[in-house]
């Protein structure tokens, strides 16, 4: 067999290994976008600003829950609240939790409200579920979420790149052993990426560094820490 059939026969080895690496590429970014537009019509379900109601597309006024009555022999703007958690409100005539607080009227005692800080822990400590970053969609917290799925399922598109780079960067004549080990190293940084976001995201948990999404009494969208023991 002549030198330049095998010149022929590599270069035709060397297309078909960046065209199979193209097309895991392009299953894994098509799979992301799919994964992104469910996440996101999730996201604006959840805490979009207008809720409709059963029926369908009408807006509905919120309705502000009941005021905790002010002490005795205090009322409008020297009104004395029963607890440090409680705030006047002069549309309503009463006091109300200030954000990311809940007050029990009949412990009388006030509590922090945020969503619960074991559930997130447990997901995500788990490594089947931890590496999608399960704990943060179970508080809510959908946009560390989708980048968790981005990295899992983007790490197609990071093995592609670095065989593609170490073959057109190759002179010799080795071009399918160089595409080869540029894509073991795009799995391996893949890899190590995987579980350093996964280690990452449970020392913010358990530090209960991250806040989640929760609601004040007026029903609107906030951020508060997380709340357990």
């Amino acid at each position: 067999m002549s030198f330049h059939k095998i010149n022929i026969m590599r270069t035709s080895l060397n297309m078909e290994t960046i065209l199979q690496y193209t097309r895991f590429a392009m299953y894994g970014l098509t799979i992301r976008i799919i994964l992104q537009l469910v996440f996101l019509a999730i996201w604006l379900i959840t805490y979009g600003n207008a809720e409709p109601n059963i029926r369908g597309l009408e807006l509905t006024e919120v309705v502000l829950p009941k005021a905790i009555p002010c002490n005795s022999g205090t009322m409008g703007s020297n009104c004395t609240c029963p607890a440090n958690c409680l705030m006047y409100v002069a549309d309503t005539g009463g006091c109300h939790p200030i954000d990311c607080w809940f007050y029990s009227s009949i412990k009388d005692e006030c509590n922090e409200a945020g969503q619960e800080w074991l559930p997130a822990m447990v997901l995500q400590a788990i490594p089947i579920t931890g590496v999608f970053g399960a704990g943060f969609g179970n508080i809510g917290r959908w946009d560390i979420f989708g980048t968790y799925m981005a990295i899992v399922f983007g790490g197609c598109l990071m093995i592609c790149c670095c065989g593609i780079c170490c073959n057109c960067c190759n002179k010799e004549e080795d071009k399918e052993g160089a595409t080869k080990q540029g894509a073991k190293c795009g799995s391996c940084l893949w890899s190590w990426t995987i579980v350093g976001m996964w280690i990452w995201g449970i020392v913010v948990i358990a530090n209960k560094e991250v806040e989640a999404p929760w609601t004040n009494y007026k029903g609107e969208n906030i951020m508060c820490p997380m709340v357990g023991n």
